[in-house]
């Protein structure tokens, strides 16, 4: 059997970065455990001298496996993590010398970019998609892999429907210190069925039968997280209410639980979400149910792949009212064909219908590889390391400003805002490829903005 570390790079002191608890690298861990193997976990929320102590990267692996969530923040005014994860890497090769473990990466992160960052991190091989039964394979023979300079595609793991998730207490309790943290937890594995035009979920999730998690292991998983200390969880399902009846399930068993000041939020479209499904909600002790429009301009919902539009919102946010539920809409500004008229059509609607606290405004679409936005920009994937946003008017940042009443704009977020639009001026214009710009659905010139890398 195989020794196996798997280092959580998520968890990384980087300008930036917000470390979120590292559900995948724990499943990942449990299978190769449950298969017999020695595994360590490395995360630097649980043990921040790990960072620069590199000692436990000497113990002898057959293989380090290196966890990437985020390439950056997805924000106009952050650099990218990529020179951070190069400069780990190289200490962590440096420090086990010619004795080196095969060296692996996966992750969400990882597998939108995984052709460049094989390259640039220097790994013997990469995982592209759920890692459980790729890692599973590396580890039966890693010296098969060594220096094999190609990426697995994962496939589906039936340990999800069969296995017990029990994470480590002392794991938790690091993360259960913030008082922002929350855990999450999987409740199936399905593509999301929405066709957003910004959206990788499809790509990372990969193709897959649709797995929902038994409740009975939903139910062991809550129960070892309320124990260990936690009293927020996070669903971390693309959309948690996309198999409703599923979803009903899911909520009636939070309520049975009754597991005092236990919270709990996810990701939700306005549909399906009908009085049943919020009655249920609102007697879990839900934190919040958040949407993602994007917009609340009919015309721009359908270019960003919308499958509702506003008059399902509205309903949403009625339900929402009648039960007591607070709600979060969350907005983004400067897709294909965003206008001054189209940010009007929005804040009207914000104005008129949410309350102080519900709308979260951002500008900026980070492009993304494996998504339509990218497909239409026509630029190689491997170009798309560094930050890259769809091409947006200068004048957005000052519409949001002007047509938002101001309970919506408070100074935390008009400094988001104003560095921004100070970031953007920054950034350098890429010209679309000549076979994109016709299809481009957009009035503005076909550039495409990129953050100059750090040290550029």
């Amino acid at each position: 059997m195989a020794r196996i570390a798997l280092v959580n790079l998520a968890s990384m002191p980087m300008p930036g970065n917000e470390p979120i608890f590292p559900i995948g690298a724990r499943c990942l861990q449990s299978a190769l455990e449950l298969a017999g193997h020695e595994t360590l976990l490395v995360d630097f929320v649980e043990t921040p001298q790990a960072f620069d102590d590199l000692s436990w990267a000497t113990q002898h692996w057959d293989v380090i496996g290196f966890s990437i969530r985020n390439i950056d923040p997805i924000d106009l005014a952050r650099e990218g993590f990529v020179r951070y994860y190069q400069q780990f890497i190289q200490r962590v090769r440096e420090a086990v010398g010619s004795a080196a473990p095969v060296m692996v990466a996966g992750g969400p992160g990882y597998s939108l970019f995984g052709s460049a960052l094989l390259k640039r991190l220097g790994l013997d091989v990469g995982v592209v998609g759920p890692g459980e039964t790729a890692m599973l394979d590396i580890a039966t023979d890693p010296e098969k892999y060594r220096g094999s300079g190609r990426n697995l595609t994962g496939g589906r793991y039936e340990g999800f429907l069969t296995d017990r998730l029990d994470h480590p207490a002392a794991l938790l309790q690091a993360y259960a210190g913030s008082s922002t943290a929350m855990i999450g937890i999987e409740t199936k594995r399905k593509t999301c069925y929405q066709e957003c035009v910004y959206c990788p979920y499809a790509h990372i999730s990969g193709d897959n039968l649709g797995d929902l998690k038994p409740i009975s292991l939903i139910e062991h998983e809550i129960r070892g997280i309320y124990e260990a200390g936690v009293r927020r969880i996070f669903f971390t399902d693309a959309i948690f209410n996309s198999e409703i009846r599923f979803a009903k399930q899911v909520v009636a068993l939070l309520a049975d639980l009754k597991l005092p000041g236990l919270t709990w939020t996810g990701y939700f479209a306005p549909r399906p979400f009908d009085d049943e499904f919020a009655e249920l909600v609102a007697a879990s002790n839900v934190e919040s149910v958040l949407i993602s429009p994007d917009s609340l301009d009919v015309a721009m919902m359908g270019r960003l792949g919308k499958r509702f539009d506003t008059r399902h919102v509205t309903r949403f946010i009625e339900r929402c009212r009648a039960h007591d539920l607070k709600t979060r809409v969350n907005l983004v500004f400067g897709g294909p064909g965003e206008t001054e008229e189209t940010v009007r059509a929005s804040a009207e609607y914000v104005n008129a219908h949410l309350r102080t606290g519900e709308p979260v405004l951002n500008i900026g679409f980070r492009v993304l590889p494996a998504t339509a936005l990218a497909r239409q920009v026509g630029i190689p994937d491997d170009d798309l390391v560094e930050p890259t946003f769809y091409p947006l008017d200068p004048d957005l940042f000052g519409w949001v400003i002007k047509y938002f009443d101001g309970q919506f704009l408070p100074n935390e977020r008009l400094l988001h805002i104003m560095v921004g639009n100070i970031a953007s001026k920054k950034m350098t214009k890429v010209p679309y490829p000549e076979e994109s710009a016709e299809i481009a659905p957009t009035g503005f010139p076909y550039l495409a903005l990129t953050r100059r890398p750090a040290d550029a």
